[in-house]
């Protein structure tokens, strides 16, 4: 593997590790409102980094749209229909009245079985979006990319302007085609081509500015909805996501060649493990008393996602050695 690629793999199980650690809070009356807010705050990067991730290692693609289609989706379909399925009846077996007929037919369609699953829905539409999008970044100069980029920016900027202006968020609002995540997308691709861009020197900025925007909010006692101002689509998380890829991609790293594959090997295993760790952490870790019985709240958060990443690791390893194991996690162990 080069360089690049084995510190693109740290950056695939640091998103890991956020998501989980994201989703690990068990819900009590005793929470801690701060911890919360603070953890979903700071972990919020998980998914901008997963589609930057792979803008990075995809774009532009080397092959004709319909094989490169054709091989991506073989490797996100199939595990997302099974993954659903298995939501639906595990969820069907705990006891939850679930509408399966709709569920059923709605599963091409939507996530069901459970909501994380709505990534898979979203990655498979930038799949289908690449083709698209390399023939156009093959062709586009840096300030090309720059001003689309910005463009996508100023969208993320929405839920700070409308306060002030009025602005048209729908389908026939004037950036509404440059919303979304396919600009994560295009921004990882964006600074594997142009890494020294953005410097330090703006980043350090920028990144105090959404570190500290949501303590002021906090402090003043500013009433905002967090999950437009703070959550996937801000451009608060966008700089967070920025400075991790650049901080992460930079590394100079001098790994053993065991730590290495390990490394590798975790990294291929993150697809399965985004798609596991909902069932061993809430179907089987929430339930344990070991864990219930954990008095600090952040101890026990910090227990269940520990143990949620050892565990869904070690599971999919296992099936990864499953000769159909490329149709559940989208990866299969070689042999030999």
């Amino acid at each position: 593997m080069s360089k690049h690629n084995h510190n693109i793999s740290l950056l695939r199980i640091l998103a890991c590790l956020m998501v989980i650690f994201m989703h690990a809070p068990l819900p009590s009356e005793q929470a801690n409102g701060i911890f919360l807010s603070t953890l979903s705050y700071f972990t919020a990067p998980c998914i901008g980094l997963f589609f930057m991730v792979s803008g990075s290692l995809l774009l532009p693609i080397k092959t004709d749209a319909m094989n490169f289609i054709k091989k991506r989706l073989g490797k996100v379909v199939l595990p997302t229909l099974c993954w659903s399925i298995f939501y639906i009846v595990a969820n069907f077996i705990k006891g939850d009245e679930v509408p399966l007929m709709k569920e059923w037919i709605s599963i091409l369609f939507s996530a069901q079985g459970n909501p994380v699953l709505w990534f898979m829905y979203t990655l498979i539409g930038l799949y289908l979006l690449a083709p698209i999008l390399s023939r156009w970044l093959q062709a586009a100069s840096q300030k090309e990319m720059e001003f689309y980029l910005g463009l996508w920016g100023i969208s993320l900027c929405y839920p700070l302007l409308t306060p002030f202006i009025e602005i048209n968020q729908g389908n026939t609002g004037i950036l509404y085609y440059f919303t979304g995540y396919a600009g994560y997308f295009v921004l990882g691709y964006y600074l594997k081509q142009y890494p020294q861009r953005l410097s330090w020197k703006v980043l350090i900025p920028a990144l105090s500015v959404s570190i500290a925007t949501p303590i002021v909010c906090k402090v003043l006692q500013w009433k905002v909805d967090f999950y437009e101002v703070f959550w996937y689509l801000s451009i608060f998380v966008v700089i967070q996501c920025v400075c991790w890829f650049q901080t992460i991609s930079k590394l100079p790293l001098n790994f053993s060649n065991r730590v290495e594959t390990m490394i590798s090997r975790i990294a291929n295993l993150s697809f399965g493990i985004y798609l596991i760790h909902i069932f061993i952490m809430r179907y089987i870790l929430w339930k344990c008393d070991f864990i219930t019985n954990i008095d600090s709240y952040i101890l026990q958060t910090s227990t269940i996602a520990v143990l949620t990443f050892v565990l869904s690791t070690l599971s999919c390893y296992l099936i990864s050695l499953l000769p159909f194991a490329k149709y559940l996690i989208g990866y299969q162990t070689r042999k030999g």
